[in-house]
């Protein structure tokens, strides 16, 4: 495909400068594959993003069970520094 979008077959004008066999044809394509590469770079970017957020979350909610089990005296100070360490 980046073949016949930037290399010059022997016409005059060649299929890169939109004349020829193809037409505009392969530019078409170029900038296609391009958006879908961009539109994948981006989903990955934003499902990282948003695993990173639901992990604080449930580490922020946990970080409150135990605190509650500290407080109440179901935990010892040990195993709630030792179980806030994992956590974080």
């Amino acid at each position: 495909m980046f073949h016949t979008m930037f290399w010059n077959t022997g016409r005059l004008a060649g299929p890169c400068f939109g004349y020829g066999w193809s037409g505009g044809m392969p530019w078409v394509m170029g900038l296609a594959s391009l958006a879908l590469v961009a539109a994948l770079v981006l989903s990955i970017i934003a499902i990282v993003r948003t695993s990173k957020g639901k992990k604080k979350d449930n580490s922020s909610e946990a970080l409150t069970i135990i605190g509650q089990r500290y407080a109440k005296g179901e935990l010892t100070k040990e195993e709630y520094e030792a179980i806030k360490k994992d956590l974080l």
